[in-house]
């Protein structure tokens, strides 16, 4: 017997690995070059492109795309919020009374990551490598595919 231990129903429970892609799509802040995207299909087909660029193909293993996988789950993932685009802080008034205030991030560098699992997708946004997790799962992919995004 199997149990979805997801708080999200929709997650499914069972799934082909060529039903899998993740990406990463990076957006600097406006007028700013260095945007890329990063794709990785569970068929092992992936690619990336620098500033809409030509894709470069890569291969990604199998076993490399379940790793992955199994970081998602195990970041717990599809559990976060789905943007970090507001920045929100508390501030002491003079009459020592505490407000809260939130701030919405715009023009600013962002790393959209993604994950489709059959039917079901999941995006976040990363801003100013928030949520942690996610911008750990950032970095390993990159690394995965040998990707520096500071010279693509």
């Amino acid at each position: 017997m199997t149990t979805n231990l997801s708080a999200n129903p929709e997650l499914p429970l069972q799934y082909s690995l060529k039903d899998v892609t993740i990406s990463i799509l990076h957006q600097p802040g406006q007028g700013i070059p260095k945007g890329y995207q990063v794709v990785i299909e569970g068929d092992g087909n992936s690619f990336y492109t620098h500033n809409n660029g030509p894709k470069q193909t890569l291969s990604v293993e199998k076993k490399t795309v379940l790793e992955l996988v199994n970081d998602f789950y195990q970041s717990h993932f599809f559990e976060l919020a789905d943007t970090y685009t507001v920045k929100k802080q508390v501030f002491l008034k003079s009459d020592d009374s505490i407000t809260t205030m939130a701030e919405r991030l715009v023009d600013i560098a962002s790393t959209r990551l993604c994950i489709q699992l059959a039917d079901y997708q999941k995006c976040i946004t990363v801003v100013n490598g928030q949520p942690a997790s996610a911008a750990t799962l950032i970095s390993k992919i990159e690394r995965v595919i040998n990707f520096d995004v500071s010279n693509p």
